[in-house]
């Protein structure tokens, strides 16, 4: 699914508007006519129902009119509240304010409002234009309609949030559904905004279809459409067919990092997966997954030793993807091995955790190489190697992982309740399914699993990532439901893999 920002919106209006002849008070009207029809449909609307619609002096307050004369028209008893002067409208917003006023339909105060008890309450303030802080009068009718009993259903964007780049004011409407003209925004789907939206609906404005297809967005919601990328397997076929993954990972205390990575890997489909670990817990992998090889590399006391670097370096040679850093540690030698294997290697590459965190102050490495790069760093992790602090990535989530994409040509899975992946080329790809079970250690190990799994049976590492993620979010979901998000684990997550796999592969059956 596509997302757009609020400017892209803007533009996309505009084309219409300018291109095609249809009117902006053709769009506002198709909007409070498609939002009526949302609304009447998911909320059981009945004559009589009480409903405010709060409404700003922009084009959202316009949009508020004429939704309230919609639902006037089906019957439900409507008042408008007033966050706006009517000296203020302009445009569209006054024509609706007029057919209003004629009709007959009450505009109050906030004060009156607040003694009528409400069955709906709607947020027509700011929309999709909104940024900064609201006035100290909107802040009033925003804490109204979080105070009030009733269903909370924002138009375009909950007001104080941003639907260009989902940052959220310190008083903002917490909706309970949000329903949104023409394309999603970008906004919808980021945090802290996303936090506010509640359920989403997008509804058609009457934008021309070869509009909105042929539109330059990079923004997109991983979904089901996906699947065309996911990796055929044929009857006639062998391990080697799937490819073999070579895992560097795992040290003293977090094995089973590697474990879960290496479980992660077969599952999710490649035919061979080989855990380079330290000697002296080699066996520990080999037992808590008999399917796992182990190549055990050479130790001195309970570290890697200088040579473990040559020891990877030539297993290396027979590989067809390199998965290094979960739980591997950050001693002197295994950095020592990382970089032997980095610089040596010219198959795709997935780095992770402590792979991520051994390229601080060396990250110039990843720029010179020629084969495929995924890393998939937390937010912590992208700060030591990135430069940027946790409290900017947090506030440009988008912007940061584009740029660090596109400056070291490589793919970058940023973590978080809303996983972003950014492309060498400017496509970002964003997870819409939040899910709080996946906050437990190990999860992002078998994310990276599935990932390096993808990559060896010939996806390329931008689709990797994006299915890695979408799979990923999927067998979260599938946790969820059996253990529930207190109890599920990061293994309970790794054993839903095969049911996930098996539901793609049906979709996929012509």
């Amino acid at each position: 699914m596509k997302l757009v920002t609020a400017t892209q919106m803007k533009a996309l209006e505009s084309i219409a508007i300018e291109e095609y002849g249809v009117s902006g008070t053709l769009l506002m009207e198709n909007a409070a006519r498609s939002f009526a029809d949302v609304l009447e449909r998911e909320t059981g609307l009945a004559n009589g129902k009480k409903i405010a619609v709060f409404c700003g002096k922009g084009n959202n307050g316009g949009d508020g009119f004429a939704i309230a004369r919609h639902l006037y028209n089906r019957g439900a008893l409507v008042t408008v509240v007033a966050g706006f002067v009517p000296a203020e409208l302009t445009g569209d917003a006054t024509l609706n304010f007029d057919i209003i006023t004629r009709m007959g339909i009450p505009v109050c105060s906030s004060d009156i409002a607040s003694e009528q008890n409400f069955c709906i309450v709607i947020d027509a303030l700011y929309g999709t234009g909104f940024h900064g802080e609201p006035k100290e009068e909107d802040r009033r009718l925003i804490h109204q309609m979080n105070q009030s009993r009733a269903t909370v259903i924002s138009v375009d964007m909950p007001s104080g949030t941003s639907a260009e780049d989902g940052s959220a004011a310190s008083f903002c409407v917490r909706a309970d559904m949000t329903i949104t003209f023409g394309v999603a925004k970008l906004g919808q789907f980021i945090y802290p905004a996303k936090e506010f939206v509640g359920r989403l609906f997008v509804t058609d404005i009457s934008i021309p279809r070869s509009v909105l297809s042929t539109f330059p967005t990079p923004y997109r919601v991983l979904d089901g459409k996906l699947l065309s990328a996911l990796p055929k397997r044929r009857e006639n076929s062998h391990k080697g067919s799937y490819g073999k993954v070579l895992l560097f990972a795992g040290s003293t205390g977090m094995t089973g990092a590697a474990v879960m990575a290496a479980e992660a890997v077969l599952k999710t489909g490649a035919g061979m997966a080989t855990a380079a670990i330290p000697k002296h817990i080699a066996q520990v992998v080999g037992a808590h997954f008999k399917e796992v090889m182990t190549l055990p590399l050479p130790v001195e006391g309970d570290q890697l030793s200088k040579s473990a670097d040559s020891v990877l370096c030539e297993k290396l040679k027979t590989q067809d993807v390199l998965l290094a850093g979960p739980g591997l540690g950050t001693g002197e030698n295994a950095k020592k091995a990382l970089m032997a294997a980095i610089n040596s290697c010219d198959k795709p590459l997935v780095l992770d955790a402590d792979g991520i965190n051994l390229l601080k102050g060396h990250i110039h490495v990843i720029k010179e190489r020629t084969a495929p790069t995924v890393i998939t760093p937390h937010p912590m992790e992208f700060s030591r190697i990135s430069g940027h602090s946790l409290e900017h990535i947090k506030e440009n989530r988008i912007s940061v992982a584009t740029s660090f994409a596109r400056e070291f040509k490589l793919v970058l899975v940023l973590k978080g309740a809303d996983t972003v992946v950014a492309h060498p080329d400017g496509r970002v790809y964003i997870c819409a399914v939040a899910n709080s079970g996946l906050a437990k250690a190990g999860s992002g190990d078998v994310l990276s699993g599935i990932i390096a799994s993808l990559l060896a049976q010939g996806a390329s590492a931008g689709d990797a990532a994006n299915l890695g993620v979408y799979i990923h979010s999927l067998a979260g979901l599938m946790a969820r439901e059996q253990k529930g998000s207190y109890g599920m684990t990061a293994g309970d997550v790794a054993a839903a893999i095969p049911s996930v796999m098996k539901d793609l592969e049906e979709r996929m059956q012509p």
